[in-house]
């Protein structure tokens, strides 16, 4: 069996389950993250005052030939939710329009929608997907049955937060894109999970 515990700093006496909502962060990482504070303590003018630039740009650069993307395509933001906080709000949706996720999606992701579709009066729609899931296209019909002509955009994890469920988002979106809907991925997951090409 493979045991991932000794990269961790976690009590041995809890049984830790939850690494979604309060990851732990592998020792090695845990350690980079000290080494730059220590860092940025050291001459905290000159590194956040000069430095930073610069070093968020090789950042970038590296998560891009690691996620399989441009650099100009990345930006920082605190989290995710926060991020699909502001492409959800940026958008111009009404009365009449409709958002198509699944009933597997993260639980503040919906209520995030709920509470812009409350707003703005666009209908939320929490399309069914059975389990355990047959086939991929069988999954992917499932979910398309809830497009409609108001479909205005779909918003869908590339792994489901509650049931670590890997969705076909390619097939998914290039479904969408035949239909001039936007999709909107929720990828927190996806990293460090399944090889990734995100161009």
């Amino acid at each position: 069996m493979f045991n991932l515990e000794k990269h961790f700093l976690l009590d041995p006496s809890v049984i830790f389950l939850n690494h979604g909502s309060f990851g732990a962060t592998p020792k090695p990482v845990f350690h980079e993250y000290q080494r730059w504070q220590s860092e940025m303590e050291k001459q905290p003018v000159e590194f956040l005052g000069r430095r930073i630039t610069s070093l968020l740009a090789e950042s970038r650069r590296r998560l891009g030939d690691y996620l399989g993307a441009d650099i100009d395509n990345l930006v920082y933001t605190q989290n995710v939710t926060m991020s699909l906080n502001l492409i959800a709000r940026s958008l111009e949706l009404g009365a009449g329009d409709e958002v198509l996720t699944t009933n597997h999606e993260y639980g503040a992701i919906d209520r995030t929608w709920k509470f812009l579709a409350k707003e703005h009066g666009f209908t939320y729609i929490n399309q069914p997907i059975s389990t355990p899931i047959i086939s991929k296209e069988k999954m992917i019909e499932e979910f398309i049955a809830g497009v409609t002509s108001r479909t205005r955009v779909i918003c869908i994890s590339h792994i489901t937060s509650p049931t670590a469920i890997i969705l076909p988002v390619e097939e998914i979106v290039q479904r969408a894109r035949e239909r001039n809907i936007i999709t909107i991925v929720d990828g927190a997951h996806a990293p460090g999970q399944i090889p990734l090409h995100l161009d």
